[in-house]
């Protein structure tokens, strides 16, 4: 099966070279990344499947487009870079099918799908059980995004969404007014037929003649569509849309990234976790220039120096506790105490508890003047929190399973919560915690075979190391 990608955003360099290495045409290509990985650029050439950085979470890449080239890109990365995580919304983008409406809810209507009830847009008349053709214009790729449809039937072609209506709408990619002077032209017979038309960023350079013979066979599907609709059951899908697929690149991820990228150009240590922060894109620049002349070794222990060093500067510490189906946390009010190289970055932090209760999982009491000791360690599967009474007396260690952190030079420490955890409340055994999360994870195969192993092994390693006792 041939697929053809066009890659963007702050890993562009590393994925282009990898897919290219497993036999997917690139098209589209930037003339820096043609040159560095030494293919055609492919300009006007339609992608199948588009591969881009998160603009809302530079640690995530979104692998949108039609559904067996998003399974197939997914399927290459996933067997190649270590620790990422998958997120698959359970519907695709574009979907159509017959839907049921449900009501007006916080003033606005809703209808149901096939996973759920989503937000019906596009549409007047909001009547409880009343049925009506719908496309999937949104999906959720966040905590607290909601599932969004249309009453406005689309159908998804390489250049063009063709929908009813009597609309022309541009890719904000497609900036020439030479071409849009002519896409405008091609318009007018559809406008006339009854079609609205998006053109898509696909459209900006390919060949008209290609263009516009697309055209006859998008109209058939989306008449075979409508057909469709107006048969089928409710909630049954009749036509898949586009799939998007989301990748979380985690610590190890993105070190594999700075190994496939250092094999096409100058890169530093560090580079793609240093990219996340728009702060330090001058300082990755010239570290990208200072790799080509230095040996790596002394390098990376010159940045982890350095990491150390703006972490002991901060006065507070954050800990971005990312969640894979949940909203992530951010936590705060840690101040460092401790960095050494070990020789990855070994940080240790103190938080001051100000509050009375119990410490989640532990049961054991929370009162106001404990401190709790938080042991952040660079490729290590979990993080050490150990709760102290004000005299200095442990009251129990709580160890959070996680991807390795991301010690970040900004004050952040940036981490995949695997959702189970190992307690040891002080003077008894340890015991697993919350284990129903990470059951999910691998249930939704959001996490793969080799993080599943990592976590069995880690935990293992805690028990014989800290555990005279499980209960």
């Amino acid at each position: 099966m041939r697929v053809r990608a066009r890659v963007r955003g702050i890993y562009s360099t590393a994925l282009s070279k990898l897919l290219n290495d497993h036999g997917i045409e690139l098209v589209d290509v930037t003339p820096q990344i043609a040159e560095r990985i030494g293919v055609d650029p492919r300009r006007g050439l339609p992608a199948d499947v588009t591969i881009k950085s998160d603009e809302d979470d530079s640690s995530q890449v979104l692998v949108l487009g039609f559904p067996q080239a998003v399974e197939k890109i997914t399927e290459v990365l996933v067997d190649n870079i270590p620790d990422l995580i998958i997120y698959k919304p359970k519907i695709g983008l574009y979907s159509c099918f017959k839907s049921r409406i449900v009501g007006i809810n916080n003033n606005v209507c809703l209808a149901q799908t096939p996973v759920g009830n989503a937000l019906l847009v596009d549409e007047k008349n909001c009547l409880p059980g009343r049925e009506l053709p719908v496309t999937v214009v949104k999906v959720p790729i966040k905590s607290g995004d909601r599932l969004v449809v249309s009453s406005k039937v689309r159908v998804v072609g390489k250049y063009a969404i063709l929908g009813r209506g009597s609309g022309v709408s541009f890719s904000s990619f497609i900036r020439s007014k030479e071409r849009i002077s002519k896409l405008l032209e091609i318009s007018a017979d559809l406008i006339k037929e009854g079609y609205s038309i998006r053109w898509r960023s696909n459209a900006d350079e390919a060949d008209i003649n290609h263009i516009i013979s697309e055209l006859p066979d998008l109209k058939k599907k989306f008449k075979e569509v409508e057909n469709l609709l107006k048969t089928s059951e409710p909630l049954k899908i009749v036509y898949e849309g586009e799939y998007m697929n989301i990748l979380e690149l985690t610590y190890r991820s993105k070190m594999y990234l700075d190994e496939v990228r250092s094999s096409v150009t100058s890169t530093t240590p560090y580079h793609h976790m240093l990219r996340t922060l728009n702060k330090e894109e001058n300082v990755v620049d010239l570290l990208d220039i200072i790799a080509k002349e230095v040996d790596s070794k002394k390098l990376v222990e010159w940045l982890r120096r350095w990491i150390a060093n703006k972490i002991l500067d901060r006065k507070e510490i954050f800990l971005q506790h990312k969640r894979v189906f949940k909203k992530n946390i951010n936590i705060g009010h840690m101040q460092p105490i401790e960095a050494v190289l070990t020789p990855g970055v070994l940080i240790k932090l103190r938080r001051n508890i100000k509050s009375k209760g119990l410490y989640d999982g532990l049961n054991v009491s929370k009162d106001v003047g404990d401190y709790a000791i938080t042991v952040v360690w660079e490729g290590e599967w979990h993080l050490k929190h150990e709760y102290f009474a004000k005299s200095g007396i442990s009251k129990g260690i709580y160890f959070n399973i996680n991807t390795p952190p991301e010690i970040l030079p900004n004050g952040t420490i940036r981490y995949v919560d695997l959702e189970v955890d190992l307690v040891k409340p002080a003077g008894l055994g340890c015991r697993l915690i919350d284990s129903e999360g990470f059951r999910k994870l691998i249930a939704e195969q959001a996490v793969t075979q080799e993080i599943l192993e990592n976590v069995i092994k880690e935990i293992e390693t805690l028990i014989s190391t800290y555990c005279s006792l499980t209960k």
